[in-house]
């Protein structure tokens, strides 16, 4: 049995096919929504089929993004800080446990998207019209197996040990089930990747970014990269990160290709599906309540940026406000505001009265932070809604936005090459194919570029390139545990009057099991083999 890092030790809550959460983990039964077409009648043209998944994209997402993603990642890496009186204070000093929603939500969202991809994978092939082609049949099974491998790696990395569930017709007749082992997981995840790259279209993603919106086969070689990358398999993640470089795929907003962009405006709403996007959550500003985007209202340090009552939710830990940016580092006014610091693109309401005018251009001012952080965030703040700069807002839906959430990035694959060139977490190397990865992504951010460059430079590199994008926790598990812990333990989690230490007793960084999973399937901590097909 793993021990945990948490109180608790800690299931298994799965959504049918048409992308509505269950309550119940054994109703993981395929019952459409009332009214829907079913997949033989309805799947009659290659159009109607491209756009089947598009819910594999954000609504499965929604139970994580609305703030357990950033509870579980940020936050708990010491990224992000918020004080004790909210649920994400208890993921700061690690008071939560396994009852705590923002577990079961991203466990939840996980086995959703796992439930929607396995339900068109198992269904459609025999159910698709006769119009249908065979080239837009492999794309969309690409898309689901490249989804599920998705979840499978988020769920592998919070839980370890975690069951493989490929079939909800069994599922759904036996709902008490082991866990299968990590390696097994990752063996499920590495097949699903290498179906995605043989079946996912390629893409040439350009200006139309619209076109960029769904996953390529480039995607699934990107993320295969990450994956071996974890598993310690350099030479195969150089390969593949060498070979999505090589395509010309994606390129960094502000790099050489791209010279009159920056990464501000990679966090545009209108620039939603650009060139350096790999894998996004797709949101909409028009939809309902499940499925826009609810991070502008958590991290807007106040009020008068938001489109609903409340913001500030979290903000900058001590530790990313002091220890993370170098002097001149461009990325650092993107992901958090100091006082005084001014952004052009920021709509505001000039009071917080109902028809209060609405200004451009807004400058920081430490009075108006919830969290007594001396700092607000930035990245994923967006403003007041201010056509065409943020797009639309849901008012009515607690300020949700249409701003996607980067899932993956060009720039953290060139870091990615860089890492599996160097080949360990120890040494250094001058190997000029590393050296251009690393310093395409330090040139852009403004930084002089190295010569040579150790395991900690990348490691670095990556948070300050992808904090508050959910990689420092996962960044922070493939380290020896004991240097985590030292990282972790050493970071200030108070805030800018009152410093506070954590203290971790536990031999690894793994979530528990959620508590009401546990009891409605109480194998869940036993682990068997996988039956591989």
């Amino acid at each position: 049995m793993k021990k945990n890092i948490y109180k608790k030790a800690s299931g298994l809550v799965l959504a049918g096919l048409m992308l509505f959460s269950s309550s119940c983990s054994q109703d993981f039964i395929d019952v459409p929504a009332e009214g829907a077409p079913t997949m033989g009648n309805y799947y009659n043209s290659d159009e109607k089929l491209d756009n089947a998944t598009n819910g594999l994209y954000g609504i499965v997402w929604f139970n994580m993004n609305k703030s357990a993603f950033f509870g579980i990642t940020d936050v708990i890496s010491g990224n992000m800080y918020a004080d004790v009186y909210n649920d994400f204070g208890k993921f700061t000093d690690l008071s939560f446990t396994n009852s705590q929603s923002f577990i079961s939500d991203a466990w939840r969202s996980c086995y959703g998207a796992i439930a929607n991809s396995n339900a068109y994978i198992n269904t459609l092939p025999q159910s698709v019209g006769p119009e249908v082609s065979e080239e837009a049949l492999k794309n969309t099974l690409g898309e689901c197996h490249f989804i599920r491998a998705f979840s499978y790696f988020f769920l592998v990395r919070l839980w370890g040990n975690v069951p493989i569930i490929e079939n909800n017709a069994d599922y759904s007749q036996n709902f008490v089930v082991p866990s299968n082992p990590t390696e097994d997981v990752y063996k499920f995840i590495e097949m699903d990747l290498k179906y995605a790259i043989e079946n996912l279209r390629k893409k040439d993603r350009g200006t139309d970014y619209a076109a960029n919106a769904h996953v390529s086969s480039g995607s699934a070689k990107a993320f295969l990269a990450k994956v071996y990358l974890y598993q310690k398999r350099y030479a195969e993640a150089a390969a593949l990160a060498q070979e999505v470089i090589n395509s010309g795929e994606f390129k960094l907003l502000g790099g050489d290709e791209l010279p009159n962009m920056s990464f501000a405006d990679l966090f545009l709403q209108k620039n939603n599906n650009n060139q350096e996007s790999i894998f996004s959550w797709q949101w909409t500003g028009t939809g309902t309540y499940f499925e826009g985007n609810f991070s502008n209202t958590l991290f807007a340090p106040e009020n008068r940026l938001v489109e609903t009552s409340y913001s500030g939710q979290i903000a900058p830990s001590q530790d990313l406000i002091h220890n993370v940016y170098e002097n001149g580092d461009k990325r650092r006014i993107e992901t958090f505001m100091l006082p005084g610091d001014f952004y052009p693109n920021l709509s505001y309401a000039e009071t917080l009265d109902v028809d209060s005018k609405i200004l451009l251009g807004y400058t920081f001012e430490e009075e108006n932070e919830a969290q007594n952080s001396g700092a607000g965030l930035k990245k994923y703040v967006i403003g007041k809604e201010n056509l065409p700069i943020t797009g639309p807002f849901n008012r009515p839906f607690n300020g949700e936005s249409s701003m996607n959430s980067y899932m993956m990035r060009y720039a953290e694959l060139l870091l990615i090459h860089a890492e599996a060139l160097l080949g360990s977490q120890t040494g250094s190397t001058s190997d000029a194919n590393a050296l251009k990865s690393f310093n395409a992504v330090r040139r852009r951010a403004g930084l002089p570029e190295k010569t040579t460059i150790t395991f900690d430079d990348i490691f670095k590199e990556r948070r300050a390139e992808l904090a508050c994008e959910g990689d420092y926790y996962f960044d922070l598990g493939r380290l020896p545990f004991s240097k985590a812990k030292e990282i972790m333990e050493a970071q200030n989690r108070g805030n800018q009057e009152v410093e506070k230490h954590i203290s971790i007793s536990a031999s690894n960084l793994l979530l528990p099991y959620p508590a009401d999973d546990l009891i409605k399937n109480p194998k869940l901590r036993e682990v068997v083999p996988y039956t591989f097909k």
